[in-house]
Formats: structure tokens, C-alpha cells, sequence
């Protein structure tokens, strides 16, 4: 999320050099939520139970320096995010028994419970996937179930609709990066974004199609960052888009999604072809009805 910020006296090179940027300081909650520029920390946490932190098996210096990517859970062991987290330039994917899933906490740095993370055993990037382009996705499998006794942390039904219109209102989080190249939220943080006609991300980004994609303006001039990529876009409460197809920063005027609607197909499938190693999606629960996009012109 963007943060707006005003340097005042001498800037001190040699400590900011040896600064873990990876790390908030100790900027108090009162300051912090007076610097993020549209984003904000809600007073409900119901959102926040789809979402997940990805990091890798170890940190460096702390606890939560590793995140390094957001996420959606999708069932009870399937998350849905970014294929760009997860792989290099060349393509080719992170061994998955080094990435771990983090769940049920909104503060990145809080000590939590071997019961609140999964290891990764298999991942699947899109087959089309082109970096920074289009395809941007990718599904983690968990090592194990998530328990549905945890009521800290709920799978994310996408059967369920979001009938929508241009001008409504969606919500967009993750622990992304405060300010580009800085450090990232340790807090997760929620940014508002309103469903825009294609045309408008048409003018800013290169790589946006009517089809693939979602446009939002964003509130406040706010923007995504590293460490956003893979969260959500939530419309009334339902999956509608992912962050991805982009690079550093991206918002400001414009902000693309990932559509669902255009991947659901995809991503029912991937999921599907888990299940013989224990991840199971009903038929019955999963797009029975589709999300609907009411195009009003």
C-alpha cells in the first residue's frame, strides 16, 4: 500500500544501509495508520480469515521478515496466488518444500503456533503463465488440512455471488510494502477500490485485457506492492479478482486485477486434480452459480 512520506533533518546513510527493510521499526499504530495513503486497519477481521501470509521456510534476522507474497485460501488446503511469487525470470518454480503458508494472524511479526502455519508439498503455475503479462496464477497445496475448528481462518467459498456493478466498491489487502522499496506493513492492511470500466486501465497499463482482467481506481491514490501480490479482491464478500500481472508498485489512477470469473475454470480443475492427495472440492458447493459483472454502460 502507498504511504505518503516527508523526510525532515539528516538523513542517516550508514544506519539505514545496515536496516533490515523487510522489517517495520517501531512505528507506533497511531502513526502508522496516519502514513498509509487510502489503506487502513478495519474493525472487523472477518475478511481477513481468507487470507495468508507465504514466506519462505526460514527468516533471516526475525519473525515475518520471510513473507515475501500474500494469498487466498481456497479450500481447507489450496491457496490461490501469484504465479510471479513463486517462480524467476526463467519460469522455473521454488522448490515448495521451502515455502511455508502462515494463517489466522494479521500481524506478519507475531509469534505464532506450529497449528497456524503448513508446509508446502506441490505447487501449480499456470501453463500459460507469461511474467508480468498474463496468467499470473498459481495454487499451493498444503502439507495438511487446515482444521475446520481454527475459526480464525475460513476457506473462501467460491460459489458464492457477487452481482456488481461499475462504481460499487470492493476491497483489496495483504502485507505489502508501505511505500515502493520500503519496508512491508506489519500489519494486514485493507486498501478500497472501485470497479471502473476497462478503458480506464486500457490508458495505464500495456499488458490489460477487457477479458483477463478487472479494473479498479483506487481511493486515495493508493497503490499494491511487493508482498501484496497473490491477495485478494473481494466484492460483497466473494472472490473476484487477484493481484498480479504486474511489477513493483502498480496503482495510483488505476489498479488491474486478475479476473476470476475469466480463471474459475482453471483453478476448479488444478484443485480437482489435488484431490487424490487429499484435497477435495464438492461439486455441489463450488460454482454452482457464477459471479456476475453487470456491465452498465
Amino acid at each position: 500500500m502507498q504511504i505518503l512520506t516527508v523526510f525532515l533533518g539528516l538523513i542517516l546513510t550508514t544506519s539505514l544501509s545496515k536496516a533490515d527493510l523487510s522489517v517495520i521499526g517501531d512505528i507506533s499504530d497511531e502513526t502508522f495508520e496516519m502514513l498509509i495513503s487510502g489503506g487502513y486497519k478495519p474493525k472487523s477481521n472477518r475478511l481477513s480469515r481468507h487470507v495468508v501470509s507465504i514466506r519462505t521456510k526460514n527468516y533471516v534476522r526475525h519473525r515475518g521478515d520471510n513473507h515475501f507474497c500474500s494469498g487466498v485460501l481456497v479450500s481447507s488446503r489450496a491457496v490461490l496466488t501469484a504465479a510471479h511469487c513463486l517462480t524467476d525470470r526463467y519460469k522455473a518454480s521454488m522448490n515448495p518444500r521451502g515455502i511455508r503458508v502462515v494463517f489466522g494472524h494479521i500481524t506478519r511479526l507475531a509469534v505464532y503456533d506450529d497449528s497456524d502455519f503448513r508446509s508446502v508439498d506441490r505447487l501449480v503455475v499456470h501453463p500459460e503463465y507469461e511474467r508480468y503479462k498474463k496468467n499470473d496464477l498459481a495454487i499451493l497445496r498444503l502439507s495438511e488440512r487446515i482444521q475446520s475448528s481454527n475459526h480464525d481462518v475460513l476457506p473462501l467459498l467460491m460459489r458464492k455471488t457477487a452481482n456488481v456493478t461499475y462504481g460499487d466498491t470492493c476491497i483489496t489487502l495483504g502485507w505489502g510494502q508501505i511505500y515502493q522499496h520500503g519496508p512491508y506493513s506489519n500489519e494486514l492492511v485493507y486498501l478500497d477500490v472501485i470497479l471502473r470500466p476497462p478503458s480506464l486501465c486500457e490508458k495505464h497499463y500495456d499488458t490489460f485485457t477487457a477479458d483477463h482482467n478487472v479494473c479498479t481506481e483506487p481511493v486515495g491514490d493508493s497503490m499494491n506492492c511487493a508482498g501484496d501480490m497473490g491477495g485478494p479482491l473481494l466484492c460483497k464478500g466473494a472472490l473476484f479478482g487477484l493481484i498480479g500481472g504486474h511489477m513493483g508498485c502498480a496503482g495510483g489512477k488505476a489498479m488491474k486485477f486478475l479476473s476470476f470469473l475469466y480463471y474459475k475454470d482453471w483453478i476448479l480443475v488444478t484443485i480437482q486434480s489435488m484431490s487424490d492427495c487429499g484435497v477435495r472440492v464438492s461439486l455441489s458447493r463450488v460454482f454452482l452459480t457464477p459471479l456476475l459483472l453487470i456491465l452498465v454502460i
